[in-house]
């Protein structure tokens, strides 16, 4: 009988995304959100009261699929910013009225429904203060997976929502016209905290190895676009040369752990959650770290949401530059608090993926964007090709910018090396694990 070899120290990440064409909510988010299962208000804020306020609660009804609509010319507070900088306006000068402008362009009364994942957003939203002023009634709504996000957009349930970078290009790809990404968070050449897993004392010493193997992923995710991208570069075929089993995101731990798959794809949460089993590859190179805001357009051709979402996406940016600059606070809040970890496990998984930061979505950005939706057809999580250009909007731009200004953040270029070392095409690659 031959003995295991040993587990080797090192690090390791990931995202996801799927394939089949058709009605969206019918093949895809009935599929991947149903079966997730929709979560909605577990973490809800009323931003002017501080009182819970729940989607039926806000009133807002579900309508089908809206058609694409034409954009609104840029109008209030955004305008004027943007007037300022055409004119040369002081970049200092402009930066530090730009949140009294937003918020002053705000109806009263205006109320915003935004959809989240793991209760990350609202979190943030609260520990930072940065939320707590806002001129208008927020409300999180907490689903399983972007599938589920998606949904709850398509259907008209929320206003603007947090999903990763598979999501948009598999829905363009299964019909949906109605959305569009408004501000989008990037960190390249990170692994994202997304890990190929083996179960302990496997066969299974390397990627090459899963051939024939079960493995649970999540459908339509950014799990299935770098677990497809993984095995692409290692001369397989997602379709074809493994056992796909297609689960909800929150049920691949459970999947794994009852040993029903050989491997899955997990987070950074869910790998310490089962032990630390062996990993085999993470997601380095097969992703760009993008998070997008994604907002209906029905929703932006409303001047007073329009506005509501202008001053919510400036307080994202400077929430999401407090995280980075309140690391420790961060991994309380997030990684302890909300996902059971321990604080030297948060700091594993916060030094892993990475600082990330929102970048403006410009002609580079969304090349970037088209690079993903094209991998996604090259690696078989979608079906067809699709131009993702009209699906982005950068007219949040100028905002993004200031309040980057103001918080001092310098993007780095957007690059990444999809032919990343991660020890697994190595000819004497070995599984490892986070120490």
């Amino acid at each position: 009988m031959s003995v295991p070899s040993p587990l080797l120290p090192r690090v390791a990440r990931g995202l996801s995304a799927i394939k089949n064409r058709g009605t969206f909510a019918r093949r895809l988010l009935a599929c991947a959100a149903a079966a997730c299962g929709l979560m909605l208000a577990q973490a809800s804020v009323a931003a002017e009261s501080g009182a819970p306020a729940s989607v039926a609660a806000a009133g807002v009804e579900a309508p089908g699929v809206a058609a694409a609509s034409t954009l609104p010319a840029k109008a209030g507070a955004e305008g004027a910013i943007q007037a300022n900088i055409a004119a040369g306006g002081t970049a200092q000068g402009d930066d530090a009225g730009l949140a009294q402008k937003l918020a002053a362009a705000v109806p009263k009364g205006t109320r915003l429904i935004v959809a989240e994942q793991s209760g990350e957003a609202s979190a943030a939203w609260k520990l930072s203060g940065l939320g707590k002023d806002a001129p208008y009634q927020v409300t999180f709504a907490t689903f399983n997976g972007g599938p589920a996000v998606l949904e709850a957009l398509v259907s008209g349930a929320v206003d603007v929502g947090y999903i990763g970078e598979a999501p948009i290009p598999i829905a363009v790809g299964a019909g949906v016209k109605d959305l569009v990404a408004i501000a989008i968070t990037a960190n390249p050449g990170s692994p994202a905290n997304t890990y190929l897993v083996v179960q302990p004392n496997s066969a299974v010493k390397k990627v090459e190895d899963l051939r024939g193997k079960k493995v649970a992923y999540p459908a339509g995710t950014g799990r299935h676009m770098i677990l497809a991208g993984i095995l692409h570069g290692h001369g397989m075929d997602l379709r074809k040369d493994v056992q796909g089993v297609q689960v909800p995101g929150s049920e691949v731990a459970p999947t794994f752990s009852s040993r029903a798959v050989d491997a899955a794809i997990v987070l950074g949460h869910q790998y310490f959650r089962l032990g630390s089993p062996p990993i085999l590859a993470n997601g380095s190179g097969h992703n760009w770290g993008l998070n997008p805001i994604v907002a209906r357009r029905s929703a932006l051709a409303d001047p007073a949401k329009a506005a509501a979402i202008a001053d919510f996406v400036r307080r994202a940016v400077a929430i999401y530059n407090w995280q980075t600059a309140h690391a420790d606070a961060w991994i309380q809040a997030s990684y302890v608090k909300l996902q059971g970890l321990t604080p030297a496990q948060g700091k594993i998984l916060l030094d892993e993926e990475g600082v990330g930061a929102y970048y403006p979505i410009d002609g580079r950005l969304t090349e970037v964007f088209q690079e993903i939706a094209d991998g996604l057809v090259e690696t078989g999580a979608l079906s067809r090709k699709i131009d993702i250009a009209p699906y982005v909007d950068g007219r949040y731009n100028d905002i993004v910018a200031a309040q980057n200004r103001l918080d001092g953040v310098k993007l780095r270029p957007l690059v990444n090396d999809r032919n990343v070392d991660d020890g697994s095409r190595r000819v004497d690659s070995k599984p490892f694990v986070l120490r």
